[in-house]
């Protein structure tokens, strides 16, 4: 499609560089033309992909679900849910609409609203069997992801997750999950997660990233702070970056890697950002903490990756 799209435009400014040599009028009136004719096409190629995913979802085996007609089983597996927690207003091993799981949901928060529910299918572990991917928008701030695959005769939410204005997430084709969060102006976090073939869902890792440190870089321990100085470096241009397998923030533990960057957050290497990284380095180590260069980063999740099955295509 994309080929066929790149083709029209290449011939439509063809005729158009043509016809500009017999004169402004003939210019214009092609000009119009290209415009009138990527409204039609956009439409046509809009019409043509809204109605391919509608089939795909009434020849799938999820049509019933989508329709009203089937319930989906909550057993809490899967369940990532925060602030509109699923467990709060359902019960498991009970079976629900999609209708009915958001309008459970306003318990939680008066949405006001209709929800607006979005289905299509996906390819968890890329098997060849597909998964129905439900993305209901619930109110402006909040939103509710879900995947279901079905089980035997029935079916059965096998991931949930809310998202909000400072939460959001990307589900691939593939089952495999980019959440992306954002604590403050210079932290942020990305976790990355996914759905398997069988339809479990596995935490793979999580990564917290703050550019531009303080004074100190402060760790918290429960009720106890561990203070890093940053005494003598060039803390606006560090970046730490906290990494965890652990889903659960009370059940992190963390490992650490660094880099410099320069005015336009672009990652540098200088000699004196070297210099800068390998005392910091020293600094956390002499706490206790465990730091990587990015070899070691990248051996550690090669590790992660082969321990829990995680392949993202």
């Amino acid at each position: 499609m994309k080929r066929k799209k790149y083709m029209a435009i290449v011939m439509t400014i063809l005729v158009a560089v043509t016809m500009a040599g017999c004169g402004e009028n003939a210019s214009e009136n092609v000009s119009e033309n290209i415009v009138d004719n990527a409204v039609e096409y956009t439409e046509d190629v809009t019409e043509q992909l809204t109605d391919s995913t509608e089939d795909n979802i009434a020849d799938s085996v999820y049509a019933d679900v989508e329709r009203g007609n089937a319930k989906v089983e909550y057993t809490g597996k899967g369940d990532s849910t925060v602030y509109l927690e699923l467990s709060q207003v359902l019960t498991e091993s009970e079976s629900y609409t999609i209708d009915e799981i958001c309008e459970a949901l306003n318990q939680i928060e008066d949405f006001q609203n209709e929800a607006e529910i979005t289905y299509s299918t996906i390819d968890c572990g890329s098997d060849g069997e597909s998964e129905l991917l439900v993305e209901a928008q619930l109110s402006a701030m909040y939103s509710l992801d879900m995947i279901i695959k079905k089980v035997d005769d029935k079916f059965v939410i096998c991931y949930a997750r809310d998202n909000s204005d400072r939460a959001t997430e990307k589900i691939n084709e593939d089952g495999t999950i980019e959440r992306y969060l954002s604590s403050a102006y210079n932290i942020h976090d990305t976790e990355y997660s996914f759905v398997n073939a069988d339809g479990e869902y596995k935490f793979f890792y999580g990564v917290t990233e703050t550019l531009s440190l303080f004074d100190t870089y402060d760790i918290y321990e429960g009720d106890s702070k561990i203070s890093i100085s940053t005494e003598g470096l060039d803390a606006e241009h560090i970046a730490v970056q906290e990494y965890y397998f652990e889903e659960n923030y009370d059940d992190r533990e963390y490992f650490y890697s660094f880099y410099t960057f320069d005015d336009n957050y672009g990652k540098v290497e200088t000699e004196e950002g070297k210099a800068d990284l390998a005392e910091l380095g020293v600094r956390f180590k002499d706490e206790g903490y465990l730091v990587y260069d990015q070899d070691g980063i990248d051996a550690v999740l090669q590790d992660r990756e082969d321990e829990i099955g995680y392949t993202k295509l």
